[in-house]
Parts: C-alpha cells; sequence; structure tokens
C-alpha cells in the first residue's frame, strides 16, 4: 500500500554505494550493491529500501544486508516525520533492553543524497504478517496451524507487556514526551490528536470524529501510569521466525501514556483487518478476554478502562485513515473508501460492539 514516486533505483544504488563506502570501516574497498528494491506491501509513512552488500576488508571478502528508511517527500500521514526520534527508539531499545529490535547502525541527516533524512539498519531473517491481502486470509499466517498461530499472538503480547515494563525515564526516552501539548501522558495524546484532525481532513467536515473527541475529552480516565508507548502496536509491524518475535519495528508513533492505548490499538487493528471487514478472524488467535489475560500475566498490572481505549484507538485509526484518503487524493490515486470503513468501525466500537 505504499505512495512512493516512481524511483530511479539505478541512481540510488550508485548514490548509496559511495554514502556507505564512506561509512564501512577504513580500508574497505570494492563495494557493491546488489539486489535494492522497495517491498511491496511497505506502509504509507517511509520510503523503505531493500539491499545487500559485498566489500573487501582486511584481505576478506564481507557481505551485508540492510534496511534504510527515507522520510517520505511532500505530504506524508503525518504532519512531521522525525526519521531520527524513530532511530532513536530502536537504537536505545537495542542497547538497553530486552525488546527484539534490528541493529541500527547509521544516521544520515543530509536530505541532498535521497531527498530526505533517512536511517539504516540491519536487515534480519524473518517474515512480516501482511496487510494487503490481509494476513487472516491469505500467506503463512493463514496457513499456519491453529497452535502456531496461538503461539504467534500470545508471543506478540508478551512483547508488547515487556516494552510497558520499560523504565522509561531510566532509559532516556524524555524525548518523546511534549509539553507543549500538556502534562505528560496521554493528555499529550488528545492534544496532538485535536490538531491532528483538522489537518488530516484537509477541509473535510469531519462530524462523527470531532463528537467522539469530545466524548474521549470528557470521558477520559483518571489514570496515573505512563509508560512507554509503541504507538502503533500489532502483528503487522513485527517481524518473527517460527511464529516468535525477532524484531519489533515502526516506531514513528512511539509516545508516552496509559499501556491500555497500545493494547487496545492491538486488539483493534487485528480486529479490523478481519471483522470489521467482512472476514473472518484468525482461527488460532485467542479471544479478547484470553488476550487481556495473557497480557496482564507478562505484564504484571490488571488492564483498566479498555472500552475507553478501544474507543480511543478506533478513533486514531480513523484520524489516520483520513490523512491516508487526503494523502491519496493529493496523489491523485483514487481511495478504495477505507475512510468510511473506519468511521462504521469506529461507531460499531462507541456504541459497544466492539
Amino acid at each position: 500500500m505504499a505512495i512512493v514516486a516512481t524511483q530511479d533505483l539505478d541512481g540510488i544504488r550508485t548514490k548509496l554505494t559511495g554514502w556507505l563506502a564512506a561509512h564501512l570501516p577504513a580500508g574497505a574497498s570494492g563495494l557493491e550493491i546488489s539486489d535494492l528494491k522497495i517491498p511491496e506491501g511497505a506502509g504509507h509513512s517511509n520510503t523503505t529500501l531493500l539491499f545487500d552488500a559485498r566489500w573487501t576488508e582486511t584481505g576478506a571478502s564481507r557481505t551485508g544486508g540492510f534496511v534504510a528508511r527515507v522520510r517520505p517527500h511532500g505530504r506524508g500521514v503525518f504532519p512531521e516525520y522525525d526519521m531520527r526520534l524513530q532511530y532513536r527508539c530502536m537504537e536505545i531499545l537495542g542497547a538497553h533492553s530486552n525488546v527484539p529490535v534490528p541493529r541500527m547502525l547509521w544516521f544520515e541527516e543530509d536530505e541532498k543524497l535521497l531527498g530526505g533524512p533517512f536511517y539504516v539498519m540491519e536487515k534480519l531473517d524473518g517474515v512480516v504478517p501482511a496487510d494487503n491481502p490481509p494476513y487472516a486470509i491469505a500467506g503463512w499466517v493463514a496457513e499456519a496451524s491453529p497452535a502456531d498461530q496461538d503461539a504467534l499472538w500470545r508471543r506478540s503480547i508478551a512483547v508488547l507487556a515487556r516494552i510497558h515494563r520499560l523504565d522509561w525515564r531510566k532509559l532516556g526516552f524524555d524525548f518523546l514526551d511534549r509539553p507543549l501539548y500538556g502534562p505528560t501522558g496521554f493528555e499529550q495524546q488528545i492534544a496532538y490528536y485535536r490538531e491532528y484532525i483538522g489537518w488530516a481532513a484537509s477541509g473535510r467536515g469531519t462530524p462523527d470524529l470531532d463528537q467522539t473527541l469530545v466524548w474521549l475529552e470528557t470521558h477520559k480516565p483518571d489514570d496515573d501510569r505512563i509508560v512507554l508507548n509503541w504507538g502503533d502496536a500489532r502483528i503487522s509491524n513485527m517481524m518473527y521466525r517460527d511464529f516468535a518475535p525477532i524484531a519489533v519495528l515502526d516506531w514513528e508513533m512511539a509516545c508516552l501514556g496509559p499501556p491500555e492505548a497500545d493494547l487496545a490499538w492491538f486488539v483493534f487493528m487485528n480486529e479490523f483487518l478481519t471483522n470489521a471487514i467482512g472476514l473472518p478472524g484468525v482461527a488460532g488467535f485467542p479471544g479478547r478476554s484470553e488476550t487481556v489475560a495473557e497480557y496482564e500475566k507478562h505484564a504484571g498490572f490488571r488492564v483498566r478502562d479498555l472500552h475507553y481505549f478501544s474507543v480511543w484507538a478506533a478513533f486514531r485509526f480513523a484520524v489516520i485513515m483520513e490523512a491516508i484518503e487526503t494523502l491519496m487524493a493529493h496523489n491523485g490515486m483514487d481511495s478504495p473508501g477505507i475512510g468510511g470503513m473506519a468511521r462504521t468501525a469506529l461507531a460499531k466500537v462507541r456504541a459497544g460492539g466492539d
């Protein structure tokens, strides 16, 4: 579903070759880049480049696989893209936690090379559940046994709980605090989306979203728990090997807030990609109550106000879908009507039909 301008891959290969050669250890020579491609099914947010490299170092042949994530050109899904924020999140997690992330290698501020700042990380050998076609009906998740599906879901929930148990202050995630939006925590998320909704819709009326935002503001739980929020917590942003997570990816929506904000998003996104669009669920995935129990077992605390945060998840998703429809129109592409489906899902969640 990536919205990416036509790329001159030969030109990019030439630029990357020179750039990477300058970042390899002194004395490395004969660098060649191969298998450069933009993967199908990449998200709307960043441009992703996959490539392999071969070079000689101290007389020995070396090889490596790499992934570059480049800030999008022009309008994107969000008003701003802080590529260094994403890099720092994974760099800290890789160095100081047991949350699995790719090894972060380099960050490049200069926009001239690829048209925007970018970072490069190690390419891992694993598989990612697809959004299109949805993993519930095609691909390795759908084809797996119910036992393997169950193991994938529970192991993923365990990793989510592991993220929430981290001491974000001690690890140095203070850069996620955005005091311009209010006190540290969930109030900042609400204030951000209060601004984001108008930008996302680009002048289109959104009365149902506006009304939901008022409901969210007036029913906000009195919860003082603040944890590291992954932000886009879902299995499609994890890489797996043998049905176990080996990497937690896509930290562009990272923030600080209650753990339920991530958990509700994790559950809602799976439900939207299955039941909400008329598809059967994954047979081996545990239901909502089992998921909550599994999460609580690993997190060590009780889940609170899940319905409220389910509405929050559905609202956030609907706003982001508005932004994607605006982006598609901006790029002259026909919308598949996903904004309407997202708002329908939001109405069902608000009514308690989630």
